[in-house]
């Protein structure tokens, strides 16, 4: 039954980790204008404010509707048979839309701390960081270093001309590994899902806390590297 289920996740994983690099490169290279005028909304409704309870108030506010959506997505699961195999889609769909929302959070957090939306580059590597970290595969160490793909990088080598360079050379790399391992996770999570009723909760769930620890640590890695 063990074995079952780790091939189960496999190759679930294997085909989420396809549409999780999508969903990323898609929000950095299309929605940045949008993004910086929703962040700067923000800023204007709550002048003064710290940009790292600012990026937290748009989490918290996106938190909810994110929640909503996974419990939705999970009720074809309730009906036994076709029914599990329709929450399947829509949990696929689901990985697909909160990816994107997430994406967008760490984009316009990114933004409230001053780093430009139009540097695609630099951003997708912003991206591909705050996710890193999420799912263990970037560290946070002191001095404002940051540690990806085997190798350390400073704080100025993550700002400006210096970013953009070295996102070149370790966002493919690094893409790899953060998709992979946010891939499994989310395996994870769907095949929960096909359980009826308590699939529901686990959705919303996981798109409630997964969104609002990723808001934390987007905050965390931009205060980090300041």
């Amino acid at each position: 039954m063990a074995r079952a289920t780790d091939r189960a996740v496999a190759a679930l994983a294997a085909r989420l980790s396809t549409t999780i690099d999508r969903a990323i490169r898609t929000v950095v290279a299309h929605r940045g204008p949008a993004l910086a005028t929703a962040a700067e909304a923000l800023r204007a409704e709550h002048p003064g404010m710290d940009p790292g309870r600012m990026a937290q108030l748009a989490v918290k506010r996106r938190s909810w509707h994110l929640a909503g959506m996974g419990a939705a997505s999970s009720l074809p699961a309730v009906l036994p048979g076709p029914g599990t195999m329709v929450e399947v889609g829509a949990a696929l769909a689901d990985v697909t839309v909160l990816t994107a929302a997430q994406v967008e959070l760490i984009l316009i957090a990114a933004h409230l701390f001053g780093r430009p939306l139009d540097d695609e580059d630099a951003r997708l590597l912003d991206v591909l960081m705050v996710l890193g970290i999420d799912v263990g595969a970037v560290k946070l160490r002191r001095g404002g270093v940051v540690e990806a793909a085997g190798e350390r990088y400073s704080a100025d080598e993550l700002r400006g001309a210096r970013e953009d360079a070295l996102a070149r050379r370790v966002s493919a790399r690094l893409a790899i590994q953060v998709t992979a391992r946010l891939a499994r996770r989310r395996a994870h999570v769907i095949l929960g899902r096909e359980i009826p009723v308590l699939g529901i909760g686990l959705a919303a769930g996981y798109n409630l806390r997964s969104t609002r620890a990723l808001g934390d640590t987007a905050v965390r890695f931009f205060r980090h590297i300041a």
